[in-house]
């Protein structure tokens, strides 16, 4: 179905037919023609909520900006009384518990910004270190390591294609120390099944992080989709079967790309494709059929 929200009205796209009429707008009554500042000042409401926040993001902060709400200058006599409660505020406003766990969900909030993470994988790894906290898995723990496990552990369950590297990157951190963390959450903390990383996400990856012509990543998802067997996945790296397919499909479109360039991208050796390759060619056909230009 699709929404006009002009008119109020649900319509089916195949035969126009209105479905709901006369539809309750629930945005704001007021419009911002003007400048860009216009609509942050008319605004009524503040910031919505969030876990990525120790406090939700629901505290009210006193401004810097030493002026009353018609806009004029404080005196001295004000001034003086605005910094005493803006001190005391920022003291009584976070207790020590909170203390270490925004510096936590801080540093969650610049990973995932290093990394240009949508914000569901942001609200989640900050779900992932309030249970560890919750558990009392984080205690006596490295801050950056239980930052990069909970980022990682959410790009998994978010199916967002990050690998290890690029977390513990994006952390300074090394990637034994990732691993390690993200182990321990994984045992301790995470109670769901959480999928291995989909291949089809390493081949898009691999693909732009290549520059790759669009028509190898679109006969390499094809071949991957049709050969998505347990046979050849059980137990492989995604990280191997994606550099296999688009060599394979690098070849079938005529392509020239080096084994070497594309296990240096992938992260892999040669002998990791040339092993991936032999077993899809061991347990599928491939065929390829040519179009007469007749």
């Amino acid at each position: 179905m699709i929404g006009d929200v002009y008119k109020g009205e649900v319509v089916c796209p195949s035969c126009g037919f209105v479905v709901l009429e006369q539809l309750m707008d629930h945005g704001p009554e007021w419009k911002a023609i003007g400048e860009p500042g216009d609509k942050a000042k008319r605004v009524r409401v503040g910031a919505p909520r969030t876990i990525a926040l120790h406090d939700f993001g629901l505290s009210t902060m006193i401004g810097s900006d030493m002026k009353d709400s018609q806009g004029q200058y404080l005196d001295g006599k004000a001034r003086n009384q605005s910094y005493k409660l803006r001190k005391w505020q920022n003291r009584v406003r976070i207790t020590p518990a909170e203390r270490s766990l925004q510096g936590v969900l801080f540093k969650i909030t610049e990973v995932s910004r290093n990394l240009n993470l949508p914000k569901n994988v942001l609200e989640t790894a900050a779900q992932i270190y309030r249970d560890c906290v919750r558990l009392k898995v984080s205690r006596s723990k490295s801050i950056i390591g239980m930052t990069a496990a909970s980022v990682y552990l959410a790009c998994r369950k978010c199916d967002v294609g990050r690998s290890i590297k690029d977390v513990a990157e994006a952390a300074n951190t090394n990637q034994r120390t990732v691993a390690k963390y993200y182990r321990l959450v994984l045992k301790e903390v995470e109670t769901d099944y959480v999928p291995p990383p989909s291949i089809w996400k390493y081949i898009s990856k691999l693909v732009n992080m290549a520059k790759i012509n669009p028509r190898v990543e679109r006969l390499a998802l094809l071949i991957a989709r049709k050969t998505n067997d347990s046979r050849i996945s059980s137990g492989k790296a995604p990280a191997g079967l994606a550099a296999a397919y688009v060599y394979i499909s690098s070849v079938m479109l005529g392509v020239h790309i080096p084994q070497r360039e594309i296990a240096d991208i992938a992260e892999v050796t040669e002998i990791t494709i040339r092993n991936r390759c032999r077993e899809i060619f061991e347990n599928f056909t491939i065929t390829q059929s040519l179009k007469s230009l007749e």
